[in-house]
């Protein structure tokens, strides 16, 4: 372990989920050396996720089209001690290919691992193998030995978390309880069947009095289906908020249920109760929630599961049994689990 760390640069451009597991990175460093100047370098759309985050003490975004001599030149003009690479891209190799006068560390991903699982269902992952301690990897030397990673985190402010709730009764709310739902995904064969979202926020609206506010991107349509089939119990914000304000509502909501997605991390990052909804994907791809007052909703006997990375493979069965086998009953158990 080094005695020290003056100042860091850590490295992670995309996505929404991934740059939130590497806050838990970041905590661990501030844990074990809270000295030190944390910097973080992101794309600018993704840079209000890390607004504010108490372990980061700069922030740095770019344009996806920003020149390597430029980023090359903030790196030296900066003085790092150290580069953390936590996402290994094309772009960020090429960062550390140009500045290799300054020390770096990077995670590497498990592509053989991960190849043996989806296309022969070889299982060699370590039965722990989970994204947190994933990204730890390359940073254990720099730990003690006895080391624990911590969680991961976000952070939204009580002034953020009350323009949330007025952003809520201007669509509606009149200060009802609610619960978020998040069911889209960049991939479809992430998203649970419409109907059966449609008849679980009608049960968590019987039983437990909650609206589900309806988030998502302007391109999920899944989102503005559900809210037609549920009128006016419902609310959709789906493409009509920023990050932040997406942050803030999240914030202040009873439960999260959402897909293998990047703002159902967030939920858990704000220590909201999360149930994710894992189908096509699981936690050797990297999916999955871990705190104690998260839960995942899978089907671990499916034998072609999981099947790709992010779930962009395309189903090669007659039925998605994955996703199709998920009842209305498994997620609403777990709902108990966390509301009773």
């Amino acid at each position: 372990m080094a005695d020290s760390w003056t100042k860091l640069l850590v490295l992670r451009f995309s996505s929404i989920g991934d740059i939130i597991q590497t806050t838990s990175v970041l905590n661990s460093l501030k844990k074990y050396f809270p000295n030190c100047t944390i910097e973080y370098l992101t794309l600018k759309k993704y840079a209000p996720l890390l607004l504010n985050h108490p372990s980061i003490d700069f922030l740095h975004s770019i344009e996806p089209e920003a020149k390597i001599k430029s980023i090359k030149n903030l790196i030296y003009k900066r003085e790092y001690e150290l580069v953390i690479d936590l996402h290994n891209s094309v772009r960020s190799k090429l960062i550390r290919s140009k500045i290799k006068t300054v020390k770096s560390l990077h995670v590497t991903k498990p592509r053989r691992n991960r190849l043996l699982l989806f296309l022969n269902h070889q299982n060699k992952f370590n039965s722990n193998f989970n994204q947190k301690e994933w990204l730890h990897q390359p940073l254990k030397k720099l730990f003690p030995t006895d080391y624990k990673a911590s969680q991961i985190s976000l952070n939204v402010s009580d002034k953020e978390k009350n323009e949330g709730i007025n952003l809520l009764n201007a669509n509606g709310l009149k200060d009802k309880k609610y619960f978020t739902l998040i069911p889209g995904a960049a991939w479809s064969q992430k998203q649970w069947n419409l109907e059966k979202y449609i008849k679980i926020s009608k049960q968590c609206f019987q039983k437990y009095a909650l609206i589900p506010v309806i988030i998502g991107s302007k391109d999920d349509v899944i989102c503005k289906k559900i809210h037609q089939g549920l009128l006016k119990n419902s609310i959709d914000l789906s493409g009509k908020s920023t990050i932040r304000q997406s942050m803030s509502i999240i914030s202040n909501s009873a439960l999260t249920i959402g897909s293998d997605t990047g703002f159902t991390y967030a939920s858990e990052a704000l220590s909201v109760p999360t149930i994710a909804l894992l189908g096509p994907t699981s936690k050797e791809t990297g999916a999955g929630v871990s705190l104690k007052n998260s839960l995942n909703v899978q089907k671990n006997n499916i034998w072609c599961r999981p099947c790709s990375q992010n779930g962009s493979f395309p189903c090669y069965r007659q039925s998605q049994h994955c996703m199709d086998e998920l009842s209305i009953d498994d997620v609403f158990k777990n709902v108990e689990k966390l509301l009773d």
